[in-house]
């Protein structure tokens, strides 16, 4: 009987210490979970959200990492984690630790590359004939990637002859001398201010067509006026330029002048022109649409 007892008075004890420990919920800093990530793709420098259940709200008891690399973090409660997306991150998971234990995102993260804001200047775009005579001479390509003028056949993003601009995408227009279009180039003309254009999202493309560019050509057409008594050419004031890229991506673009070294006054007599100055940012991102 005694023995009996004493059985039964183990079962219980062991018993109510298991019940005990399942009340606890085991070790706490195992017990949060992640589930969101907000935005999903940012730069560097940018405050992103993390969002859970039972996060300690002990900062010192939680790290996170973003693509390998150790964020700040900004605020924390039990639900949501704020921190900067910081510098050497790169796209991949996002991890939440607690008192050493990690948990990660399912979905990755994408670290974006900052947006491009730059000027080119001087950009040549010489041309033969004109006047009644047959125009022709090479179209000189810009990337808008590397900045700079390109000779390369493929690995560009618009062309400039005389005050025509082509696109590398569509087809040849039937011009004399033009670059053949191998890319997913397009353009369209917006009308406002060019820093308060923000995005390409919803904007339509044309390409270059049979007898037809995506920038429309001649005076009042497309971005310029041209006045034959002052022989001037002059960027029409709100016409912004609004470019798909060879590869797909968007950039943004206002001319600013038509003239070697961009005089603020030109004498279109005297000063030489077919030479291109412009503002532009160009979004590297591929599927971001982001122009601001």
């Amino acid at each position: 009987m005694k023995t009996t007892l004493k059985m039964f008075a183990l079962f219980f004890a062991l018993f109510a210490f298991v019940a005990c420990d399942d009340d606890d919920g085991g070790d706490p800093s195992q017990n949060f979970r992640v589930t969101a990530v907000a935005p999903e793709s940012a730069t560097v420098g940018t405050e992103i959200t993390i969002s859970g259940t039972d996060f300690p709200t002990d900062q010192a008891r939680v790290s996170v990492t973003v693509g390998g690399a150790t964020a700040s973090i900004s605020s924390l409660s039990s639900t949501q984690i704020v921190v900067t997306v910081p510098q050497g991150a790169v796209s991949g998971a996002v991890s939440v630790s607690v008192d050493g234990n990690a948990k990660t995102t399912t979905n990755e993260f994408t670290v974006l590359s900052d947006l491009v804001s730059a000027r080119a200047e001087n950009i040549a775009a010489p041309q033969t004939g004109g006047q009644g005579q047959p125009v022709g001479g090479p179209f000189t390509k810009f990337s808008f990637e590397t900045g700079e003028v390109t000779d390369s056949e493929t690995e560009w993003d618009i062309a400039f002859r005389g005050t025509t601009i082509a696109v590398n995408g569509g087809t040849v227009t039937g011009t004399a001398e033009e670059p053949a279009r191998n890319g997913e180039g397009g353009a369209a003309i917006v009308d406002g201010i060019f820093d308060e254009l923000t995005s390409a999202e919803g904007i339509t493309f044309a390409q270059d067509a049979d007898a037809a560019f995506a920038i429309p050509t001649g005076s009042d057409n497309g971005w310029y006026n041209y006045n034959f008594q002052t022989n001037l050419v002059t960027p029409i004031p709100g016409k912004i330029l609004v470019f798909r890229t060879h590869d797909g991506k968007v950039a943004k673009v206002e001319i600013l002048s038509y003239y070697q070294d961009a005089p603020a006054n030109p004498d279109g007599f005297a000063d030489p022109s077919r030479f291109y100055t412009f503002n532009y940012v160009y979004n590297p991102n591929e599927g971001e649409v982001a122009l601001q």
